[in-house]
């Protein structure tokens, strides 16, 4: 899996946002306030929809009240990370970009940030169409279903499609 330039800011600044809150740990909830100090695809479609997060930044302040030196990634947020790849896939993107992780947040109902987002008034559709429309490019929806089909998840079809087609490319 390989992570655009953006990425590896944003992940940086989610390690300054998880040391600002006193946090031990990253998770989803710190890439959303750190992917929203960037200029990217999906900070653009949340002012068009005026999704807020000021509320988000100050209940994890509330929680958050220890210092660590070591940071680890939350189980939700690696697997978000992991399913991103997905998404790049579906839009035949080599590299995972801040959008895949928002729309892999989205469609996971465990991931903490993607409640909060749903909280929020966004879904995974409407994201997905105001990237689509934003981006004008369309996903290939053979690949959409294989990746996001609760069987086929549970099945690893999704890796397996993806092993083999990333085989047959190279």
């Amino acid at each position: 899996m390989v992570f655009n330039k953006e990425i590896e800011v944003v992940i940086k600044d989610c390690r300054d946002v998880a040391i600002d809150l006193g946090s031990d740990h990253l998770s989803s909830y710190h890439f959303i306030i750190a992917l929203l100090k960037t200029n990217n695809f999906p900070n653009e479609i949340f002012k068009n929809r005026n999704w807020n997060f000021i509320e988000l930044y100050k209940s994890m302040l509330e929680v958050e009240k220890k210092k660590c030196e070591n940071y680890y990634l939350t189980v939700e947020f690696e697997k978000a990370l992991k399913n991103a790849k997905y998404y790049s896939w579906i839009y035949n993107v080599k590299e995972v970009k801040s959008e895949h992780i928002i729309l892999a947040l989205l469609a996971d109902r465990k991931s903490y940030a993607g409640e909060y987002l749903r909280c929020i008034g966004m879904n995974y559709f409407e994201f997905k169409t105001q990237y689509e429309k934003i981006k004008k490019q369309n996903a290939n929806k053979f690949l959409e279903k294989i990746a996001t089909n609760k069987i086929t998840i549970a099945l690893k079809i999704p890796n397996i499609a993806y092993d083999l087609f990333n085989k047959n490319a190279d």
